[in-house]
């Protein structure tokens, strides 16, 4: 990138930013921002953008990548572990064979006091190469007595060409850690008692979902009917219009993720009703912080007390963010 380029850039400044000829005061945080801003700029303009990528400056390193991603990945150090927020990110291994390249990564809790679980980095990675490819990050499998999530970073080339040599930068911001996955009959839920044509309502917000004319959904009280796992509620059950409503709360889903599916199954334990029938509709409480997820399932009210409702849930109560970035080579 050319010098004139970034003086084009800091020309276009609004003058109110520029305090020239000002009298001494006390310089303000968001100031300091400022001076910090124009100061990185200055530098930008003296310095080479494949030289400040080589000496790890973050700034420096995405405008190159965005410009020219093969001459960013050249220059960017080689780390092959972090830490941060005492979780430690480590490569393992990383090959490839044809098109393909697969990436083995580990995540270790240092401190030893994060809960036991699966580990989810909450579609908060990115993964920065030296050309253009497909790729994503899944789970592999967690060991309790390390304290070590372990994560396959999967990639393939777009037009099915070899998978190049280079260097690969993987980067995260958020973990979910410790998810349980639950499943397990409501026995809680009394099925010879469902509430036939109880007090219904629309909802306002249904998180942009298409609602069929005249489908009405359960109120929500202020207690509930029970709680099968921390983060999840069955709040409300009834027989509406046709069809066995049950309505479950997920709690602070934007940082959890908590979710789960409410299936009904009859007296041996068989789904009952085909979960391809089945709809959910979908709406947050007044904060917008949990989601209520209102199952509609197809069945007669004589069957019901035949049955038994069970819940797959899977929740996490640890969020955790940070700044987590290794570059390794593919070789």
């Amino acid at each position: 990138m050319k010098a004139d380029t970034f003086m084009n850039a800091v020309g276009m400044i609004d003058e109110r930013y520029l305090e020239t000829d000002a009298p001494e005061k006390k310089i303000t945080q968001s100031k300091w921002r400022r001076i910090i801003s124009m100061a990185a700029a200055a530098v930008l303009i003296l310095c080479p953008l494949p030289t400040l990528t080589a000496y790890g400056v973050d700034s420096a390193y995405n405008v190159l990548y965005h410009i020219a991603p093969s001459v960013a990945q050249t220059f960017k150090p080689v780390r092959m572990t972090c830490e941060d927020k005492g979780i430690e990110m480590t490569v393992i291994s990383a090959e490839r064979i044809g098109s393909k390249a697969s990436v083995y990564l580990a995540m270790r809790d240092t401190t030893g006091t994060c809960p036991d679980g699966a580990w989810d980095l909450f579609d908060s990675y990115n993964i920065n190469v030296n050309r253009d490819m497909s790729g994503h990050c899944s789970f592999a499998d967690y060991d309790a007595d390390t304290h070590t999530a372990y994560f396959v970073v999967s990639m393939e080339t777009m037009d099915g060409s070899n998978m190049p040599k280079g260097k690969v930068t993987f980067s995260v911001s958020d973990l979910l850690i410790g998810k349980v996955n639950t499943n397990t009959v409501l026995e809680a839920v009394d099925m010879s008692s469902i509430p036939y044509e109880p007090d219904a309502y629309v909802p306002d917000e249904l998180r942009g979902q298409p609602v069929p004319e005249g489908l009405r959904f359960l109120t929500v009280p202020e207690q509930p009917v029970c709680t099968p796992v921390q983060g999840a509620d069955i709040m409300n059950i009834g027989y509406i219009d046709g069809a066995f409503h049950v309505l479950a709360k997920y709690e602070d889903i934007r940082n959890t993720d908590d979710h789960g599916f409410i299936t009904l199954i009859d007296s041996k334990g068989n789904i009952a009703v085909d979960e391809m029938h089945y709809e959910i509709y979908y709406y947050w409480d007044e904060n917008h912080k949990d989601s209520y997820a209102e199952y509609v399932i197809p069945a007669s009210y004589d069957s019901l007390t035949e049955c038994k409702l069970k819940g797959e849930f899977v929740t996490c109560t640890n969020n955790v963010s940070g700044d987590w970035e290794i570059t390794f080579p593919l070789r």
